[in-house]
């Protein structure tokens, strides 16, 4: 063998180990993942007792009673004071680094009988899937931001979960005012949250703090009992809530049945695009500053159907960019004599421009039937003919979504053709 011969066979022979050591890695990454089998609620608290890694756990059909554990939650998600600290109970605290959570057709139903239900807590690539989540117990302290989720200093994916029935004791929920919610995302957390059912929980159905970011996309929240009184039930609070400087793409989700619609509050930055909202007590959907931030709103192409106060409201000082309100359907709002007086929530009109920056572009938006309170307001309503006409692109792109199948505007405005 010539020296050329030997030198040629070594780099060969270096260049295939070389891709072989790295198959070897990215194998054994791929591998390492292991997989684990719960069936019983003790197997589960046990287990996430410590925190974990690289671990599948499937969790069978069952019926899973969380015990509660008493905690103090380091900062307060929505108090003026973050570094509040916060007394709460956790039914779950799920901690590590690739951690899968899954259940078969929502079959594993867990009865957190806690605040903060699950508590995603300082974990990296968190996934929640085809679980049922139920059964929360209000907290005593009225600033534990409760909710069937809650994630903090973590990224997560929450998908393909039904979240329901999260209410907790009335008379403390009464009391406290605030209730449980479904999903609410704390500091430093990045979720997507994606195909959920979020029904009839006592306070807002999925909520952005400080520093959290999310995209939420094809979710039904429904409030189911639409907040009534004195009675402590679902749709109290809002629907989907972006507060303090929490950012969140809101799209292709059917809100309805709820005290109120989609917010975008404070510093908050949204983009609300392609939403139905519902039947809902008061406003449909909020930009407003709380006459301290400067909140960015890209608001487009959503229905806004039935509001007993005003169907939209802008209320913001953002000069920068602040957003636009565009190709929006608003119909039937502002339909509540109660909420006549702008002292409650909004100029009581299909389009209430509260504070409106000069560089926010409001255009080509469509409305019909919407009731005002006084003369001096504006009336944007069109013909049925024209309105029906001009909605029918919009209303084509919706119907294609299955969460839209059964949202009462496109049944009365489309389907019905």
């Amino acid at each position: 063998m010539c020296l050329g011969d030997f030198v040629v066979k070594k780099n060969n022979y270096m260049k295939h180990t070389k891709i072989f050591l790295t198959l070897i890695f990215i194998c054994g990454n791929i591998f390492s993942q292991t997989t684990k089998t719960i069936s019983t609620s003790e197997e589960l608290q046990t287990f996430f007792s410590t925190r974990q890694e690289n671990i599948e756990v499937f969790l069978k059909p069952n019926t899973y009673h969380l015990k509660p554990t008493n905690a103090i939650d380091s900062s307060c998600g929505n108090c003026q004071e973050q570094n509040t600290k916060v007394e709460m109970t956790y039914g779950l605290q799920i901690s590590g680094k690739n951690i899968r959570i899954v259940g078969e057709n929502k079959e594993a139903i867990i009865f957190t009988h806690a605040g903060y239900g699950l508590f995603v807590n300082d974990c990296e690539n968190c996934i929640l899937e085809n679980l049922s989540i139920t059964g929360g117990e209000r907290d005593t302290n009225g600033n534990a931001t409760d909710a069937a989720i809650v994630v903090k200093n973590s990224s997560a994916t929450i998908r393909n979960n039904k979240i329901f029935d999260n209410i907790g004791d009335s008379t403390l929920v009464q009391k406290k005012i605030v209730g449980i919610m479904g999903i609410c995302g704390r500091e430093n957390s990045r979720l997507t949250i994606d195909g959920n059912e979020v029904i009839r929980n006592s306070w807002d159905g999925i909520t952005l703090y400080r520093d959290a970011e999310a995209t939420i996309t094809n979710n039904i929240i429904d409030g189911v009992d639409k907040a009534k009184g004195s009675f402590i039930g679902g749709g109290r609070g809002v629907a989907i809530g972006i507060t303090w400087n929490g950012k969140a793409t809101i799209e292709h989700n059917l809100v309805k049945r709820y005290w109120k619609g989609i917010g975008l509050f404070v510093d908050a930055n949204g983009i609300v695009r392609n939403n139905i909202v519902e039947d809902i007590i008061t406003w449909g959907i909020q930009l407003w500053d709380a006459e301290k931030g400067k909140p960015v709103g890209v608001i487009e192409n959503n229905v806004i159907y039935k509001t007993g106060a005003c169907g939209a409201a802008i209320t913001s000082t953002t000069e920068n960019n602040p957003g636009r309100f565009v190709g929006n359907v608003i119909s039937q709002t502002a339909q509540n004599p109660k909420y006549d007086s702008p002292d409650y929530y909004c100029k009581q009109c299909a389009l209430a421009l509260e504070n409106v920056p000069k560089s926010f572009t409001i255009e080509n938006n469509f409305f019909f039937n919407n009731r005002k309170a006084t003369e001096d307001l504006p009336n944007y309503d069109m013909p049925k003919e024209d309105f029906m006409k001009a909605i029918e692109p919009l209303c084509e792109t919706l119907s294609q979504k299955k969460i839209f199948l059964h949202a009462e505007f496109l049944t009365e405005f489309y389907f019905k053709k």
